[in-house]
């Protein structure tokens, strides 16, 4: 039982260390599935692509499964802050950052995109391998203008 979970440990730090930070920097370049899987030089699994750039899209907000009319998007501003009191004791605080590089997404940097009809512009490897929701979901912009140069 042991060397099953600790071959499945070792694969899961292997395919991490190997092309996780890539994928997520090509998707983040624009790149589809399958242009990422071209440009790997370490061999992953279609599925481990498709499940690590749909990660990285949410998490970036170029897509939301939820509308953005409903409320604004803003980017996490806040930073971890070491503190030492008068005794030396470390702690941690969470402080927000007053900067003007906040990013604030408007419904207007949205299209709806929704998986049967497929015709909004979004590419094919995208619409075919990402795992999109049977709801439609918000697709930044730029998701689209980037196809357009990559393509």
């Amino acid at each position: 039982m042991s060397d099953g979970f600790f071959e499945k440990a070792l694969n899961s730090f292997t395919m991490n260390a190997a092309c996780d930070d890539a994928i997520r920097h090509l998707t983040d370049r624009g790149f589809t599935p399958v242009q990422i899987r071209d440009a790997l030089t370490f061999p992953a699994p279609m599925e481990r692509i498709v499940s690590i750039m749909w990660d990285r899209l949410i998490d970036t907000h170029m897509i939301l499964l939820t509308d953005p009319a409903s409320a604004l998007i803003r980017a996490d501003s806040s930073e971890i802050v070491e503190h030492r009191d008068a005794y030396g004791r470390k702690s941690f605080l969470s402080v927000k950052k007053e900067s003007s590089e906040e990013m604030i997404f408007s419904p207007e940097d949205y299209i709806v995109f929704d998986r049967s009809g497929q015709s909004s512009g979004i590419s094919s490897d995208f619409a075919e391998y990402l795992p999109w929701p049977r709801h439609p979901v918000w697709v930044h912009v730029s998701l689209f203008q980037g196809q357009e140069s990559s393509s």
